[in-house]
């Protein structure tokens, strides 16, 4: 069975409430006050069967007074039904609903002309027919069908179903992947003996009976215990089902309308929105920048200012890019549809798109971020694709990340991310997070300039001591993650930007060039070194040997990178024949006698135990012997 959402629109009493009941079954109003006044206050929810098709009907109110309501229950139809009542004929709330259901991007519809047991002027009902006609002209429902109903005497209510079924567009089916489930809550109460129960319209994806879930905005963890669809339980529900879930670990009091429940860490709550701003042609005010409004979208009702990026007011029918910012967190999505009402007069004026749910602060009249924002708006996928991992390469985005902002499976952005990682556009780095080449790029102008300066202050360093360059370069892309910073480094190095050395990192052509007065200094250094042999010098012995301390600890890592002297450890330097030369000596022993004590290779270098430790340990730390018991064997 495939999953529909049917929605009704229009002004209050044209008979919204009785159509459903007619189609259904069900009396939508269920609240004392609605029973009492007559018109529906909340949103209300039926569903019907229909050829292969399981549809969850949605009433909303049609009065002005709970614009706010409708608007918490129409953002998630794919059918609306518009109903006008031929006794009244076109009134300001039918206007109105349908601006709002344009500006949602509904793209399916029919025209329901409700009370026909009422009227007998048939004059009356042509002319309320073209009043409509000419209502919907320009908007998605010019040339939808439309039909005539009593909901009193039944008249034409099949007719209406099979309308119904026909006009379903499977192409706006929705994707019902687990890792998309996505369902804002618009009704939060409690069950005695189960705890708190939430409802909604489960927009997108799927959840199970036992999944971990969570609470957004607010991160807050929770399960569904259990799982209804139509006051049916069930093991599964799908995207384009009303659907019910008790909720274990929570109380009432902590979940409320416009809150969303999601897969844990596929939404990302903000409290800043980039998005293109659409104002409705009528209205008789500008927005300027800084206008505060109240935002929809989903069940969610936020305050926020309107941050204009291109001008100082937007006009009636003007479409721009905006940044909402708003006073409170919302969880919402890419290409998520919006509704804007003025604060004050509470007057809907317009709405849009999400191009960004987690943007940056903006600054105004800024080329890039509009040019960005251009791209977000109307380029294709893979443009999109590019720039979001662009910008967001610095927060080591994952593919499951791109998957949520781009508001596909996993599975999908895998298969679109293989021409841009065999292109070269786009880098895996340590095997989960996804670089953009720009990114990288940066990141390696910036490992040049630390190591540039570093060489231009320190000319007789072999290079800057790998672990300050890693410290450095992770300071400067502000990235916590150390095996990440590897990684680039790593990049780097392949790519012919720098070289490491075991302990150093330098620019791959850089080269210690020695004037005649350190050349002396070089050679007075090493001939030490080759002079004390089995009995070398510590460091601080040989740098209390020179005036010029600093550029005398250079010259000794200069002749370890330059392969003249082997670094044992921090402390201790050896001339690289003498360690050869024992070395071959241990070996020797060690294949004749099968192992060597401390005191032999001792006595064979001629040297004391404290200088034959130093080596020995050394060359078990490097894997070359192994020590058991008092003597030590080849690995």
């Amino acid at each position: 069975m495939k999953n529909i959402i049917v929605g009704t629109a229009g002004h209050v009493d044209h008979g919204k409430t009785c159509l459903i009941k007619a189609l259904t079954g069900t009396d939508t109003d269920r609240l004392k006050e609605e029973k009492k006044r007559g018109i529906t206050i909340e949103n209300g929810f039926a569903d019907m069967q229909c050829g292969d098709y399981n549809i969850s009907v949605i009433d909303v109110p049609g009065h002005e007074k709970f614009i706010k309501n409708m608007l918490a229950g129409i953002g998630g139809i794919d059918l609306v039904l518009l109903v006008v009542g031929l006794d009244e004929g076109v009134m300001p709330q039918t206007a109105e609903h349908l601006q709002i259901l344009d500006m949602l991007n509904i793209h399916r519809g029919i025209i329901v002309f409700t009370k026909r047991d009422l009227v007998d002027d048939e004059e009356w009902v042509e002319l309320v027919k073209d009043d409509a006609m000419s209502l919907v002209e320009g908007t998605f429902l010019e040339g939808a069908p439309s039909i005539e109903v009593s909901a009193f005497e039944g008249t034409h209510i099949e007719e209406l179903k099979q309308l119904i079924v026909e006009n379903i567009d499977d192409a706006t089916l929705r994707d019902d992947s687990p890792e998309l489930f996505r369902l804002p809550i618009d009704r939060v109460f409690t069950i005695g003996g189960f705890g708190t129960v939430i409802t909604g319209t489960l927009i997108e994806g799927s959840v199970n009976a036992g999944d971990e879930i969570e609470v957004c905005p607010g991160g807050i963890p929770t399960r569904a215990r259990n799982v209804q669809v139509h006051n049916e339980t069930v093991e599964t529900a799908f995207a384009g089902q009303r659907t019910a879930i008790n909720l274990t670990g929570l109380k009432k009091e902590e979940v409320q309308r416009g809150q969303v429940l999601a897969r844990k860490g596929s939404l990302e709550p903000s409290m800043m929105l980039d998005v293109r701003l659409e104002l409705f042609s009528d209205i008789d005010r500008q927005v300027r920048n800084g206008s505060r409004v109240h935002l929809y979208c989903g069940s969610s009702e936020v305050l926020g200012k309107v941050i204009l990026l291109d001008r100082e007011a937007a006009e009636q029918g003007d479409t721009c890019y905006a940044q909402i910012r708003l006073e409170e967190m919302i969880a919402v999505k890419r290409d998520d549809r919006f509704i804007i009402r003025f604060y004050s007069p509470v007057i809907t004026i317009g709405g849009g798109k999400v191009l960004d749910a987690c943007p940056r602060k903006h600054k105004r009249y800024d080329e890039e971020v509009l040019s960005a924002l251009k791209i977000k708006d109307e380029g294709t996928t893979e443009d999109i694709i590019l720039l979001t991992v662009k910008e967001n390469s610095g927060r080591l985005m994952t593919k499951a990340m791109l998957a949520s902002k781009m508001r596909l499976p996993t599975k999908r952005i895998e298969e679109l991310l293989q021409p841009l990682l065999d292109s070269g556009e786009l880098q895996i780095v340590k095997k989960e997070f996804i670089m953009h080449r720009e990114y990288l790029k940066d990141a390696c102008n910036i490992g040049k300039e630390i190591l540039s300066s570093y060489h231009w202050t320190n000319a007789l360093s072999p290079g800057m001591a790998r672990e300050e360059f890693r410290s450095r370069l992770a300071k400067e892309l502000r990235l916590d993650d150390g095996k990440v910073v590897d990684d680039i480094i790593r990049i780097m190095e392949e790519d012919g930007v720098i070289r490491c050395g075991e302990k150093t990192a330098a620019l791959r052509d850089f080269q210690i060039r020695y004037t005649p007065e350190t050349e002396a200094l070089r050679t007075r250094i090493y001939r030490l070194y080759q002079s004390r042999r089995f009995e070398f010098p510590s460091v601080d012995e040989v740098l209390d040997g020179e005036t010029d301390k600093v550029n005398a600890g250079h010259v000794i890592e200069a002749l370890s990178e330059e392969g003249k002297l082997i670094r044992l450890d921090y402390r201790y330097y050896m001339e690289k024949e003498a360690f050869e030369w024992a070395l071959g000596e241990l070996k020797k022993t060690v294949g004749e006698k099968g192992q060597i004590t401390l005191a032999e290779f001792r006595d064979i270098i001629g040297t004391s135990r404290k200088y034959a430790m130093e080596i020995l340990e050394y060359l078990d730390r490097q894997k070359i012997t192994k020590k058991i018991d008092d003597a030590r064997v080849l690995l």
